[in-house]
């Protein structure tokens, strides 16, 4: 048997996950551990509201007047609540959802660093969640989003 051709793609597998790995032991920096302590804040508010966490969560970086798409599969049964916070540096964050074929389902425009759209899908379907930097005091300010759903035994 040879396997002299599993070497190379072994080691660079390796390698990869070692990449991969220091990615996330990195610790976070003083805006992005502002922007998690909002994260879970926001996830605890949630769930006592009834809401779940639909998919992991968003932390990231946006230069200001810049876009962060997120594309999400939602179904018409279910209430979601979708909420944008950004770090100290931030004074507007906007957030729009809009249907496959582009139009707006819902949005939150208003000129805050918190931005919450709460809305039901008028049908199944991918949606894509535009996150907006508006006005960023620095370059890039961190936000985070998070996507809920309302859990089915708080809604009966």
């Amino acid at each position: 048997m040879k396997i002299r051709h599993l070497i190379l793609p072994g080691i660079a597998i390796i390698i990869n996950s070692m990449l991969q790995f220091s990615a996330f032991a990195r610790p976070l920096n003083e805006s992005e551990q502002e922007v998690e302590a909002q994260m879970q804040a926001l996830i605890k508010a949630q769930t006592e509201a009834g809401y779940r966490l639909a998919f992991p969560k968003t932390l990231d970086r946006l230069a200001r007047g810049s876009l962060a798409p997120k594309t999400v599969l939602l179904y018409p049964n279910s209430e979601y609540s979708v909420v944008a916070v950004c770090e100290h540096s931030c004074e507007d964050v906007d957030l729009s959802v809009r249907d496959q074929d582009g139009t707006e389902v819902a949005s939150d425009l208003a000129d805050y660093a918190v931005a919450v759209v709460n809305f039901i899908p008028p049908a199944e379907g991918r949606y894509r969640i535009n996150v907006k930097m508006n006005r960023c005091s620095t370059g890039n300010c961190h936000f985070g989003l998070g996507v809920f759903v309302k859990s089915e035994t708080s809604s009966r």
